[in-house]
């Protein structure tokens, strides 16, 4: 019995062991997942978009490194030539095409870094048919149930120009695998966005202003006819000097976008920006972002200010939104918004500060960004 006990290995060896397998796991792990990436432009090389070879450079900014990364040679499938790119989930583009006999959509992984380069993956999505008044509306976002990675049988939504969200799907009985347009009760849902809850399996849209939220389940057996509302309540409202109050009166009404974490906390948060002026160059400058406001998402959602996530960052902009830990990504700032669209920065929610990127290489970024569509960590 004591030969069996002096051949154990030492307490501090077994302590040394331990941290030596945390250190190669951490090591592991952050080298087999990138850092999220803003998509903000593309550029193509080809004689024309007829020409089966056609390929692109996409340009993406890493918010952590404040950096350009560029993936070359990118093959540009035939499917996506004539295609608008109207929203991004989970990695994922999502492309309208449009013509004199219907309107459809595509999923892709040509705009994420980790797909393939010669052999992008384009799923079709079941076209709206014969369009009319309410479908020729321009679609402004889109969401998804999960990537096509993960599941083939996943949903998408596309958020319109207006009253109208509407639903797809790749695959299941055709009666159920069309779209569906459901028409909001209010105006005020407008240009709203559109996101997925994993906690609740429901997509969610709050209207502009961030009053009411609209909810669809998204496992979609039958026709439905319209949307839940929920009235939305507020409390512990920050008290503003007279100052910060005429700079959001100064401000376009603001446009509501709902997060969810990775623990399946829900946060509202309301951005205000000034109108941008025609003739001025964005860049990667903040502009017309002037303040942001975060709820927590407390019991029956009522909406509680709040200036500490912890250690989350949010990312807003083009796709849908999305929130990782900062710790897990060293040089992401805690308790922080990455937005892009209305200027592009980052704002500190505690001091209530944005600020503008600072690329280590400016000359980069000195184009107009054409894509405000933000993608999450991915596997390599």
């Amino acid at each position: 019995m004591s030969s069996l006990l002096l051949s154990l290995p030492s307490r501090p060896f077994l302590r040394n062991l331990a941290l030596k397998c945390h250190h190669t796991l951490r090591m592991f792990s952050s080298s087999t997942t990138t850092n999220p990436y803003l998509m903000y432009r593309l550029t193509h090389y080809g004689s024309s978009f007829d020409d089966i070879n056609v390929t692109s450079n996409i340009h993406y900014f890493d918010p952590v490194k404040e950096d350009e990364v560029i993936v070359r040679d990118k093959a540009f499938p035939m499917e996506l030539r004539n295609t608008s790119l109207v929203g991004m989930s989970h990695g994922w583009g999502v492309f309208n095409v449009e013509s004199d006999e219907h309107k459809a959509l595509y999923v892709s992984d040509y705009c994420n870094p980790c797909g393939s380069k010669s052999n992008p993956k384009v799923i079709p999505l079941h076209p709206m048919g014969q369009p009319n008044i309410t479908q020729k509306r321009i679609i402004t976002n889109a969401a998804m149930t999960y990537s096509p990675d993960q599941s083939k049988d996943f949903v998408v939504a596309a958020n319109c120009l207006g009253l109208e969200i509407n639903f797809f799907r790749p695959c299941g009985k055709p009666e159920y695998s069309g779209s569906g347009g459901f028409k909001t009760q209010s105006h005020y849902f407008d240009q709203s966005k559109v996101m997925y809850s994993k906690r609740d399996e429901k997509f969610y849209t709050p209207s502009v202003g961030g009053h009411f939220l609209a909810f669809w389940d998204s496992c979609f057996e039958e026709i439905m006819t319209c949307p839940k509302m929920k009235e939305l309540r507020f409390c512990n409202l920050p008290e503003l000097t007279q100052s910060e109050w005429e700079l959001l009166d100064s401000c376009s009404p603001p446009t509501a976008h709902l997060a969810e974490s990775p623990s399946g906390q829900r946060f509202l948060i309301k951005w205000y920006a000034q109108n941008y002026q025609p003739g001025k160059m964005m860049t990667f400058l903040c502009r017309g972002t002037k303040r942001f406001m975060v709820f927590r998402e407390e019991e029956d959602m009522n909406m509680c200010y709040t200036e500490d996530i912890g250690d989350l960052c949010i990312f807003l902009g083009g796709s849908e939104p999305f929130c990782v830990k900062a710790s897990s990504f060293p040089g992401l700032k805690p308790n922080s918004i990455y937005f892009a669209g209305e200027g592009f920065g980052v704002y500190d929610i505690t001091t209530r500060k944005p600020r503008s990127f600072r690329p280590k290489s400016p000359s980069a970024f000195s184009k107009t960004p054409v894509f405000p569509l933000w993608i999450p960590p991915m596997s390599l």
